[in-house]
């Protein structure tokens, strides 16, 4: 097969945002591998912000998700994608819609990773090439790294511990938000929802942890943020009824991810879930603690390095995530501060 440099570039990851933001040192391999390539990306509409932070881009395309195309509106969008003419297309999740829009291209190379279920009966037919990376026993964005290692792009092993990303934050998008300079690392960002209860804490533990934050570390602030989803605004009315005055900063849904991003950038530290923020956070380089629930794929979504502390809960019940001590998130918050200080 031929496989010299291509003029026209499409990678695929219709995932969310912690996939997405999982996906960025790949592509900026991939970039400095082909950089007279023309280099596209497909990601769910809602991701599509991110993006924003990747001026080295030339095309983003915003996949619907809500509600998600059928067999007839994957076929019109694979009419659309075809007529770009690409030479090659990565799909680094093998996920049915992804497989199918990469199949429909007709580019001459069609790359595909092996989902982790192996894919669907003629799953391999549609691609010319697929890769085998092994899910589970690493961060995400090393298994994205290995997808592009194996297309040719030079990654240092250095790479699989420490990712970079290569991204550009406006500062102006923190004033926007309401954060001036001066409040830069004097506040803490909370994003305690995800897309499902069983991923978070109880909003009474929520609660405890902001008030025992604010008498641990009396000179940080803090912020809270959810997504614009009905059902997280739903929840950030009934945490904010649980507390005794309101925080610093609140944001119910009002940051876009550019938004989100330049206000976890100059915390002091991000606290959240297993959800998008945790991801922007170790975009970011600012300093973590999250919460899990035990799963299979944990180790998948958890950050490297001692800038981050992950507690983990047995499993998650229908209500909540149950077992996390209160006291054990402060401490973790308190070891991490200790390295890097409240103010970097």
């Amino acid at each position: 097969m031929n496989v010299s440099a291509p003029r026209k570039v499409l990678v695929l990851e219709l995932a969310g945002l912690g996939d997405g933001v999982h996906l960025l040192p790949a592509l900026w391999r991939l970039r400095q591998h082909w950089p007279d390539a023309e280099l596209h990306v497909m990601v769910s509409a809602g991701v599509t912000g991110l993006f924003q932070l990747t001026p080295w881009l030339q095309k983003v395309w915003a996949y619907p998700t809500n509600p998600k195309p059928g067999l007839a509106g994957n076929w019109r969008w694979g009419t659309q994608l075809r007529a770009e003419r690409y030479d090659c297309v990565i799909n680094t999740t093998g996920g049915d819609r992804a497989s199918l829009l990469t199949w429909l291209t007709r580019a001459p190379r069609r790359v595909g990773r092996r989902p982790s279920d192996g894919g669907p009966p003629g799953w391999r037919r549609l691609f010319t090439e697929t890769l085998d990376i092994p899910y589970w026993i690493e961060p995400m964005f090393a298994q994205k790294l290995r997808c592009a290692a194996a297309l040719g792009c030079d990654v240092p092993a250095s790479a699989l511990h420490a990712p970079h990303f290569e991204i550009v934050i406006d500062p102006a998008l923190r004033a926007a938000a309401g954060v001036t300079a001066t409040d830069e690392h004097r506040y803490f960002h909370i994003s305690p929802f995800t897309t499902a209860a069983a991923r978070e804490l109880p909003l009474t533990q929520i609660a405890e942890l902001i008030g025992r934050l604010g008498s641990a570390f009396p000179q940080l602030r803090v912020a809270l943020s959810c997504a614009p989803s009905g059902r997280e605004i739903e929840r950030m009315d009934q945490l904010l009824d649980l507390l005794p005055a309101a925080p610093w900063r609140i944001w119910k849904g009002t940051l876009t991810v550019p938004g989100l991003a330049a206000v976890i950038e100059k915390s002091a530290l991000n606290f959240s879930g297993d959800t998008g923020s945790l991801h922007v956070a170790l975009m970011t380089g600012t300093p973590a603690v999250a919460w899990f629930r035990s799963h299979r794929g944990e180790r998948e979504w958890i950050p490297p390095g001692s800038r981050s502390h992950v507690l983990i809960a047995p499993g998650g019940a229908a209500d909540a995530l149950h077992g996390i001590d209160t006291g054990a998130l402060v401490n973790a918050a308190a070891d991490i501060l200790a390295v890097t200080g409240a103010r970097r």
